[in-house]
């Protein structure tokens, strides 16, 4: 703790933050041997002085490859000490990684879940104490625990917990960029520097005595460049060579320099005997913490001389003192791995693996030393590799299971094996961020030639192209399959339809769907649908190709029911919401939405909670409940930023629109300024929500040209394929107000016309009052007023309060026409009814007073 009194007092101050309900993330970055670690300790002391619990645990390189076992060490006596109640509600979601439970889906929202579950494990652990986590070596955590530290670290502010991690800068594999994440949430970054000369002599002549001089102080320093822990391991060398510390030892030590302090370590075990070398070289293969049983089967030496030489390896400082067996320092460690040749270290781990094996160990610590063992064609190493995949996918580890069934691939399988590891690889591949091809899948898929297994991957497969937002690839496979389906039992193939017209229609390059979706309407009307995806993909494509609304809602009550849809395909569920809020259904679609995010809540699921949200903010929009409408926005766009750019983009969507109606003009630009428009964006049907919500901005701002282009730009696009950009978003009302303010009179009024006559056909009371105002609003006199006296008619059997309250503000227009005072009466209750998120008179939907629907955990 020399020269660290800066760093102690942070530490201080952060503890003491901690105690008081404010918690935080201290990260102590550094090289090898600076003293990251002693913080970590010295932080550990203080804590245990003040009461505070301390857990602790250390990655290593053999960890790195298993599936939370960092986080099972850390928390797991705590877990048992605390009893099975500290794993009820939210945390139960982290059963898997601490109980073994092997059940549970392999995919993204399981893993998204698991994290939640760990969160509120540490936030139940949190409440009966103060806690400090204290991870040492992070750089070689195992990918799924990385993501779990990052998870916490973002939410421990409202949690008495104190997170030290300790690292290396730029070592280890750095998941999902970890270590930048790490530094960007912390609230402190303790560097650690090298010991001045000053500092070097005190610990050079406190290990030494007094009676090393001046020179053999500056020689230390400059072998070492003031690096704690090789000065340690410097001083110890010198002690036990028996030296006097005189200047021919310091003449000797300069020319050393630091990297010789690795070769010291090599130098002293050499010295120690044969026995002592291949214990070291089993527990450097085993890890820290290995038994003694294994590092003497493993080293080939009975249990008389291992322990001997375990004990010769204490006495000079290159074992721990206490069992089980564990370096001093990963530097040792490190020195002894670098000189085994690569052959010997992959028929050591593979000999290890085998150890492990017969012992019915973890399956995950099996499945790390294959990894890194040599394949040679073994069916148990297959078998062992499919076990330890299965395990991680179910404890939210897909980045582990990839590992383990890509080495089993290069086992290789039996042939007749080969599809059935491939499609697990496919399954665990989908659960990762990063975009891919899907090659496993897509090898799969050419090699099935049963058509129940050819169809169920192609199903698999284009799912993982849409979660990838690889829309165009999803739509060719689909397509391809359904063209050669003359195999495939009916069901099935109803099935990938469904796929098609839910996932390919937002693909605005896809052909065909309208035909698709009304060849399916005719079944549904015969009573031949059985499949609730179709059901969901239905009602949702259904509604933006024009079906009638009281169609739409009556399928899309058949999906919401379903609970298949929450529990396997909840992408398909919220397509059936959305689609009774189209249809003017929102008593209903409130009720289902409100479901679905809660049952998002219970599993964990952030990417189920997240869309849920944008679709309840556009719900709250339409009954003239911003403010309502305004939080769910916030929170699905805060846990979309979480999620990955092309969630943070579909979390915009609608947002934007609240803004504008609450006057908040210049906030929508900023919202809108941080979407890159590309062409991608603008295939879909999220582009052109997105294009309309840009151009309203830019009429607000005055840019009138430049907004109603957008808006024509977005109904374009969306009319090309035959959908009816109306439904998703209130375009023509400010697109027909521009066009009439450049003078464009004629093409204003050919636009509301036109948005009429599809509103009648549609058959939604919401819609159709706001073409009959808009057509209104271009014309004067009689003509105008009797198109918003039946505006506001049918409104008032609307649930939408907001447009009722917008045609409100036709009132003044409409009297200077010579409105009547019934058609003000009637503007002036809808004001008051859709502009402050009050229940309006007809029974809207409203959520006023509720409490934020939150995620995580929040205090």
């Amino acid at each position: 703790m020399l020269e660290r009194g800066d760093e102690l007092a942070r530490i201080d101050e952060l503890l003491e933050a901690a105690r008081g309900g404010s918690g935080g993330l201290l990260l102590i970055s550094g090289s090898a041997g600076i003293g990251k670690t002693s913080l970590l300790e010295a932080c550990g002391e203080v804590a245990g002085e003040q009461g505070i619990s301390v857990l602790r645990v250390r990655g290593d390189e053999l960890v790195m490859e298993s599936s939370f076992a960092a986080v099972r060490e850390l928390l797991s006596r705590e877990v048992q000490a605390a009893g099975p109640e500290v794993l009820e509600g939210a945390a139960r979601l982290a059963a898997p990684v601490l109980q073994g439970d092997a059940e549970g889906g392999g995919d993204r929202d399981h893993a998204a879940g698991v994290l939640h579950g760990l969160y509120w494990l540490v936030a139940n652990l949190a409440d009966r104490r103060p806690r400090v986590l204290s991870v040492d070596d992070a750089h070689w955590l195992d990918a799924a625990s990385a993501r779990f530290l990052v998870y916490l670290a973002r939410r421990v502010d409202s949690l008495p917990v104190l997170l030290t991690v300790a690292m290396r800068q730029g070592e280890g594999p750095d998941p999902d960029g970890a270590e930048a994440a790490l530094t960007e949430l912390a609230a402190g970054v303790l560097r650690p520097e090298p010991l001045s000369e000053d500092a070097t002599e005190l610990l050079v002549r406190g290990e030494l005595g007094a009676r090393a001089d001046d020179e053999l102080c500056r020689s230390c320093h400059e072998a070492t460049g003031g690096n704690p822990f090789y000065l340690r391991a410097l001083t110890a060398a010198i002690t036990a060579e028996g030296e006097r510390p005189t200047a021919e030892v310091a003449g000797r030590v300069r020319r050393l320099g630091a990297g010789a302090v690795r070769t010291t370590v090599l130098v002293r075990l050499a010295r120690l005997g044969p026995d002592a070398q291949r214990l070291t070289e089993a527990v450097a293969v085993l890890g820290p913490g290995s038994p003694l049983r294994h590092a003497a089967k493993l080293g080939g030496l009975d249990r008389e001389r291992a322990a001997r030489a375990a004990d010769r390896l204490r006495d000079v400082g290159l074992l721990v003192a206490a069992q089980p067996l564990s370096f001093a320092h990963p530097i040792v460690h490190e020195a002894i791995v670098a000189e085994l040749p690569q052959s010997r270290l992959a028929a050591l781990h593979l000999d290890a693996a085998r150890l492990l094996f017969a012992e019915d160990a973890p399956a995950d610590r099996v499945a790390a030393h294959l990894l890194s063992a040599e394949p040679y064609g073994e069916g148990w190493v297959v078998d062992a590799l499919r076990t330890a995949a299965g395990q991680a996918l179910a404890q939210g580890a897909p980045e582990a299971a990839v590992s383990y069934l890509r080495r089993a691939l290069a086992e290789p399988p039996a042939p007749k094996a080969r599809i059935d590891v491939l499609v697990e690889l496919g399954a665990a591949e989908t659960c990762l961020p990063a975009t891919q091809d899907f090659a496993a899948l897509r090898e799969a898929l050419e090699l099935a030639r049963n058509p129940r297994e050819r169809a169920e991957i192609a199903e698999q497969l284009s799912w993982a192209l849409v979660v990838a937002a690889q829309n165009a690839s999803a739509r060719t496979l689909l397509e391809s399959e359904l063209e050669s389906s003359d195999d495939f039992d009916p069901s099935l193939v109803e099935r990938l339809e469904a796929h098609l017209i839910g996932t390919g229609a937002p693909d605005l390059a896809t052909q065909g769907i309208p035909d698709r979706v009304a060849r399916n309407f005719e079944r549904f009307k015969r009573g031949e649908v059985r499949d609730p995806v179709m059901f969901a993909a239905l009602a949702q494509t259904g509604a933006v190709v024009g079906l009638p609304a009281v169609d739409v809602a009556a399928i899309a009550r058949v999906a919401v029911r379903d609970e298949r849809l929450v529990e396997d395909w909840w992408p398909a569920y919220w397509g059936g919401v959305s689609a009774l809020s189209w249809a003017d259904r929102l008593d209903e679609a409130v009720v289902a939405a409100d479901a679905g995010i809660a049952e998002a809540q219970r599993r964990g699921r952030a990417s189920m909670f997240m869309p849920g949200s944008i679709h309840r903010a556009q719900m709250a929009f339409r009954a003239g409940e911003l403010s309502v409408a305004e939080m769910h926005s916030q929170g699905g766009l805060e846990l979309a930023r979480e999620l990955g750019p092309a969630a943070e983009v579909w979390a915009t969507m609608w947002y934007a629109g609240t803004l504008l109606e609450r006057d908040r003009v210049a906030e929508a630009a900023g919202l809108l300024d941080a979407v890159q428009f590309s062409d991608e964006l603008l295939g879909l049907w999220q582009g052109a929500v997105l294009l309309v919500d840009r151009g309203r901005v830019r009429v607000a701002l005055g840019e009138l040209e430049l907004g109603v282009t957008d808006l024509l730009d977005a109904d374009r696009r969306m009319a090309a394929p035959g959908y009816q950009l109306s439904v998703l978003n209130d375009w023509v009302p400010t697109a027909a107000a521009t066009l009439e303010k450049l003078g464009r009179r004629e093409e204003a009024r050919e636009l509301a016309h036109r948005e009429l006559a599809d509103a009648v056909a549609f058959g939604a009371s919401r819609r159709h009052g706001m073409a009959l105002s808009v057509c209104g609003l271009l014309e004067s006199g009689a003509e105008g007023l009797a198109w918003l006296r039946e505006a506001v008619r049918i409104l008032e059997g609307s649930q939408a309060r907001l447009e009722h309250a917008r045609r409100a503000r036709a009132g003044p227009r409409a009297a200077r026409a010579g409105a009547r005072p019934r058609l003000q009466m009637r503007c002036g209750r809808a004001r008051r009814a859709g502009t402050v998120g009050a229940r309006g008179n007809r029974g809207a939907p409203t959520t006023r007073g509720a409490e934020r629907p939150r995620f995580a955990h929040a205090r």
